[in-house]
């Protein structure tokens, strides 16, 4: 008798706490500048983020110390088109380290564009998996060597640094493994349809195949207004579609039908949704498709707002569409990381502390997985150390790899909260200067603080370039204003919360 007392109350706890989140009505105004604050955090992130991406932290710190302002998004973040392979090295099969020097000469691309050189794998290498490690990268030709060397790159998916050393790991399953030259050295690089460049880098071959790719990708020169498009938020908006078409009870299959409708392979997501895009088209459908060893990665961490915007208040209902979403491509902790960052959105409408959001996140996912041990050890060691730095050393030392896993990326997701403590700048500005998956974790961070603080509190300087213009990767979906994204979002919100009985009581019309 004691014990079921003992249950009936904690029960009428949890009921309580879901009705104190949703007691106080909501202004139409309020909900609204909460969502629009969202997206624009959301956008500002991944632009403050994307130039950054895969870079390890104590090369930002050296870099750019603590001023970390846009590293020139608007003028970058437009991509033309890219070259294929231009030119393919063999790496002596051997195991030892090997000097290597490439030859080849710029292909024709439009003078609108410039030209940002690649080194890795894509599908164009072949199927075959293979493991190898460069060091010492620079360009020879057309400019001196010393002005274009390794840290002048950027390791993207399936490519890292090694930690305190100028080494980059290419493991190549099969899909890609790549490092591109940053934008802010390609431009300075300057390269011409015609030049003869000439690649030299040290390679040692650790298992498979020994073949990898130079190509080049194809960015717009003039400034560009706007945000996007992006995997993260192409895949937010699918799902907000998804809702439009199908009404707020969809299903697992619904969602990944209109995956593969709208997404192109451009915008394909992390590995994980491209193996669950796959499957589906050969019938398999989730959850199966989200079974295999890349499901617990950051592909569902990394879109998961969209899913707490349209339940305000409501961080149960948040968590259930945050799974339907996430088991489509993901399994376990890939899908409890969306369920983590969609209930503090949802909660963010009521609640503005930071920690507390944490501990509302943490209600909603298993208390012994690993993603919610992740986030009890930052909390310990935000408790531990004043400075952010040393937390993310201890992240980075436990969690070394990027993505996939997604523990890393839930770490500095966290202790960018943490630390920024409800401050918009501070929190976007430490999640930035974490390194690892940046577009990412900063949206991500961005997108919470945004929600907390209200589209309003967001100073212009992250605003104006945004100049209210987002594009997505979906078919149909393409060009948006993020003012008229936020209203169908709110919309779209009502149509949720009614459908489920808890309508959203406005008091004021925007």
């Amino acid at each position: 008798m004691k014990r079921l007392t003992l249950s009936l109350l904690i029960i009428v706890i949890i009921a309580l706490s879901a009705i104190h989140l949703t007691a106080a009505p909501l202004s139409e105004k309020y909900y609204y500048n909460k969502v629009h604050g969202a997206w624009l955090g959301k956008c500002i992130g991944g632009a403050l983020g994307m130039p950054m991406e895969g870079w390890p932290y104590y090369q930002i710190q050296k870099q750019y110390g603590d001023n970390i302002p846009y590293l020139n998004y608007f003028a970058e973040n437009m991509k033309k088109g890219w070259s294929g392979a231009v030119k393919t090295v063999t790496i002596p099969a051997d195991s030892d380290w090997r000097h290597v020097t490439a030859s080849l000469t710029i292909p024709d691309f439009d003078q609108g564009c410039y030209a940002i050189p690649i080194i890795g794998m894509t599908q164009e290498a072949g199927g075959a998996k293979r493991k190898l490690l460069i060091r010492n990268l620079r360009i020879l030709r057309p400019v001196n060597d010393s002005q274009f060397n390794s840290w002048y790159w950027m390791p993207m998916e399936g490519c890292r640094w090694i930690p305190g050393t100028s080494d980059v790991e290419f493991d190549y399953d099969g899909s890609r493994a790549w490092t591109r030259m940053k934008h802010e050295a390609a431009l300075r690089l300057n390269l011409k349809p015609g030049d003869k460049m000439i690649v030299a880098f040290d390679a040692k071959r650790i298992s498979g195949d020994s073949e990898i790719i130079i190509a080049f990708d194809y960015h717009l020169k003039a400034a560009q207004k706007g945000f996007g498009p992006d995997d993260d938020t192409t895949y937010e908006i699918v799902g907000l579609h998804t809702l439009e078409i199908y009404g707020p009870d969809i299903s697992c299959k619904q969602i990944g039908e209109q995956w593969i409708k709208l997404i192109g392979p451009a915008y394909g997501g992390t590995l994980a949704e491209e193996i669950a895009r796959t499957r589906m088209a050969k019938g398999i459908w989730p959850p199966e498709s989200g079974n295999h060893d890349a499901g617990e990665a950051i592909g569902g961490q990394m879109k998961a707002e969209i899913w707490g915007l349209v339940c305000p208040g409501r961080p149960d209902l948040a968590a259930e569409y945050a799974r339907r979403d996430g088991v489509v491509a993901h399994h376990d902790n890939g899908v409890y990381g969306e369920q983590f960052i969609a209930v503090i959105i949802a909660a963010s409408f009521y609640e503005k502390d930071v920690r507390k959001l944490i501990d509302v996140g943490l209600k909603h996912i298993p208390s012994d997985c690993k993603y919610a041990s992740v986030v009890k050890e930052v909390i310990a060691w935000q408790a531990k150390y004043p400075n952010w730095r040393d937390t993310i050393k201890e992240v980075k030392d436990e969690y070394p790899g990027i993505c996939d896993p997604v523990y890393a990326e839930a770490g500095i997701v966290t202790l960018a909260l943490l630390y920024g403590n409800g401050d918009f700048d501070k929190s976007i500005t430490i999640a930035a200067k974490c390194g690892s998956d940046t577009d990412c974790n900063t949206a991500t961070v961005g997108a919470i603080i945004g929600c907390i603080k209200g589209a309003k509190a967001i100073p212009n300087k992250w605003k104006e370039p945004l100049g209210d213009q987002f594009r997505c990767g979906a078919a149909g979906l393409e060009e948006w204003k993020i003012s008229e994204l936020a209203k169908r979002i709110c919309a779209t919100g009502n149509k949720v919360m009614s459908h489920h009985g808890d309508g959203i009581k406005f008091t004021e019309k925007l």
